[in-house]
């Protein structure tokens, strides 16, 4: 069964854990610690012999129940799309945990087998809601979550980075920006817009602030509503990438001639 975002968060919370209300996404942090659960860390980077572990903690005031799942994570046709596993898994599934305690999960391969590309997953740690607990005021709501963790199985030897090509076509009533990663690894952007204008320090007409994932050897684009007056303008794409502090331009030697469709 496989999932896409839009839809695919809300299909995905109720095939794992039905009645749980809330998904986050984590990714941008080296630990987190919401609703009283800590997860470290929060992007797992698994060496290409494919073993790694999480620890998760509980802090809230209670015993907890967790269940760890994990997700194949693709790219088809610019969108994302999550499978359950087969050959990469978690241990323990499911676990119990004492208020102030931690958990070592261990994930990995079962058969390991080096990749010449980076192999992206999801892994799904939820916090299952308990029955109601004797003396327990019938006003208490008991919240769960489930979190989004980023696994990353590193290529076998040593591969170069993310390579991004770009491109901007005219498409309807928009301008389409579109990112070709042609790397044995992901890249991440935290932003992606175009600007009219000229200089170093020039400022988006248009940018779309949202955290994508660029997969290696996929593609994603972001589409900007324009008025047909502007869609012949020099537009130049910027971009701002995980971990930089401003955007840049992207150069004509990235940049490749696509056809308006």
């Amino acid at each position: 069964m496989a999932f896409r975002p839009g839809s695919s968060l809300c299909g995905l919370r109720s095939f794992l854990l039905r009645g749980l209300p809330v998904i986050l996404t984590l990714g941008c942090c080296a630990a987190l610690a919401v609703a009283a659960t800590s997860i470290t860390p929060v992007i797992v980077d698994v060496p290409s012999q494919g073993r790694a572990t999480v620890t998760v903690r509980n802090d809230h005031g209670r015993e907890m129940l967790y269940q760890v799942t994990v997700l194949d994570w693709r790219v088809v046709e610019g969108a994302d799309q999550y499978a359950l596993a087969q050959d990469f898994i978690a241990s323990p599934p499911l676990f119990t945990l004492a208020p102030s305690t931690s958990q070592v999960v261990r994930i990995g391969f079962r058969s390991p087998a080096r990749q010449p590309l980076e192999q992206a997953y999801r892994l799904v740690l939820a916090e299952v809601p308990r029955p109601d607990r004797a003396g327990e005021a019938a006003s208490v709501v008991d919240f769960a979550l489930q979190y989004l963790l980023p696994v990353f199985v590193a290529p076998h030897g040593g591969a170069a980075d993310a390579r991004l090509t770009w491109s901007l076509r005219a498409d309807g009533d928009a301008m389409v920006v579109r990112a070709d990663n042609t790397g044995p690894r992901r890249t991440a952007l935290n932003g992606v817009g175009l600007s009219s204008q000229t200089g170093a320090d020039l400022e988006s007409d248009f940018f779309s602030p949202q955290r994508v994932t660029v997969l290696a050897n996929t593609w994603r684009e972001w589409r900007f509503a324009m008025p047909a007056h502007k869609r012949d303008w020099p537009w130049r794409i910027v971009v701002l990438h995980s971990g930089a502090a401003s955007r840049m331009v992207v150069s004509d030697a990235d940049m490749r001639t696509v056809d308006a469709r």
